[in-house]
């Protein structure tokens, strides 16, 4: 499996919620990496995109359906994520999420906190 990609501004979660936080953080881990197509549905997604429900989010998640599916809600509210319901009776409750608040690979982060130098710590054997 290739390594994600997405690039996250600290700035963008700093003040939510911390179950938004944790939802935003796994909706960008289960994001496409790359223009694909979805194997289970045949839809094709764009980087960052991903399908899924309340429901399915809920089971990848281990986290209890309310708090995800209230959660998405607020994302969206906030404009942090795009939801687009998918047209097939057989996939009623399924729905395209898009990723709005990510950088592109070749862009920096700007005015965001440094990591830790690394000299701070030490080795432990």
């Amino acid at each position: 499996m290739k390594p994600h990609t997405l690039s996250i501004p600290y700035s963008v979660v700093d003040k939510l919620p911390a179950a938004e936080r944790f939802v935003y953080y796994e909706l960008c881990r289960l994001a496409a990496y790359e223009d694909m197509t979805d194997e289970d549905f045949k839809i094709p997604l764009s980087k960052g995109e991903l399908v899924t429900s309340h429901y399915r989010l809920a089971k990848v998640l281990d986290y209890p359906y309310s708090k995800a599916a209230l959660a998405i809600e607020s994302l969206e509210k906030k404009g942090l994520i795009e939801i687009s319901m998918i047209n097939d009776p057989e996939f009623k409750t399924y729905y395209v999420v898009h990723i709005k608040k990510i950088v592109p690979d070749d862009q920096p982060i700007e005015n965001e906190v440094p990591y830790a130098n690394q000299d701070f710590y030490w080795d432990i054997k």
